[in-house]
C-alpha cells in the first residue's frame, strides 16, 4: 500500500469548520498511526477468499478510525464513488456493512466510537473483473437532539481518497509448498486485532514469503 499526500481538502458546505488535526475522529491505519488529511491510497493488493462465507477476490483498504479524545463520539461518513468499473465497494464503518455499485455520493448510518479506540473501517472493493474504483471519504460527527433524537451533522473532518486498481494478470499463483508464510494474523469479526484467537469466528489473514495474501474466516 502506498500513501502519496496531496494538498487537497474537501469541506462539505454548510456544515461548521474545524481544523482536520483538530478533530476527534482521524484515519489511521491498523497500527494506529494516523493517515493525513488529503491522502490518496493506491490499493491494488488483493486478497483471497476462500470459505464457506466468502469466494472470490477482495482488495481491502487497510483502513481505522481513531478516536483521538476520552469522550464517546457520534459519527458517520459521507462517501463518494466517482468511478467504478465492476463489482462492489463495501464499508462497515460504523455499523452496517453496506454495498454500492455505481457512482454517486452517499451519508453512512450514525454509529457511536467510545473514547480512545481504533476501529477498522473494513472498507474494500469487491471485484468482478479486471478495473479500477476510486471513492473519497470523509469523517462527519454528529449531535443527537435529547427531544425529537434525530442526529444532525455537527462538523466535517480529514478525507481520504481510495484509488482501487485490480488487473489479474499482473498476479502470479503460486503452488503453496513453493512459498512460506510468514505471518499470521487474527481479528474478530468487528475487525479488532487478537494477539490469539479464543472460542468464535475470525478472520485470519495469512501473508507469504512472495507477499500474497489469503484471508479466510474460521472457527475456532
Amino acid at each position: 500500500m502506498r500513501f502519496i499526500s496531496t494538498l487537497t481538502i474537501a469541506f462539505i458546505c454548510s456544515l461548521v469548520s474545524v481544523h482536520a488535526q483538530d478533530f476527534a475522529l482521524q484515519f489511521a491505519d491498523a497500527e494506529g498511526n494516523i493517515i493525513a488529511d488529503g491522502t490518496v491510497l493506491t490499493l491494488n493488493t488483493p486478497e483471497e477468499m476462500e470459505d464457506e462465507f466468502d469466494d472470490g477476490v477482495i482488495i481491502p483498504s487497510g483502513v481505522y478510525v481513531k478516536n483521538m479524545t476520552a469522550e464517546e463520539v457520534y459519527c458517520g461518513t459521507e462517501y463518494t464513488i466517482s468511478q467504478i468499473s465492476n463489482g462492489a465497494l463495501q464499508t462497515c464503518f460504523p455499523l452496517n456493512c453496506i454495498q454500492r455499485r455505481s457512482t454517486g455520493t452517499w451519508n453512512s448510518e450514525v454509529g457511536t466510537m467510545s473514547g480512545n479506540i481504533l476501529k477498522s473501517m473494513q472498507t474494500e472493493w469487491i471485484p468482478d473483473a479486471e478495473g479500477t474504483l476510486k471513492a473519497e471519504f470523509q469523517l462527519l460527527k454528529y449531535k443527537l437532539n435529547p427531544i425529537t433524537k434525530k442526529y444532525t451533522v455537527e462538523s466535517a473532518g480529514p478525507t481520504i481518497q481510495m484509488h482501487y486498481e485490480w488487473n489479474p494478470a499482473s498476479i502470479q499463483v503460486l503452488d503453496n509448498d513453493l512459498r512460506s508464510i510468514s505471518r499470521v494474523e487474527y481479528f474478530t469479526m468487528d475487525g479488532r486485532r487478537a494477539s490469539a484467537p479464543t472460542h468464535g469466528v475470525y478472520v485470519v489473514r495469512v501473508t507469504y514469503s512472495t507477499g500474497a495474501v489469503k484471508t479466510t474466516k474460521q472457527l475456532f
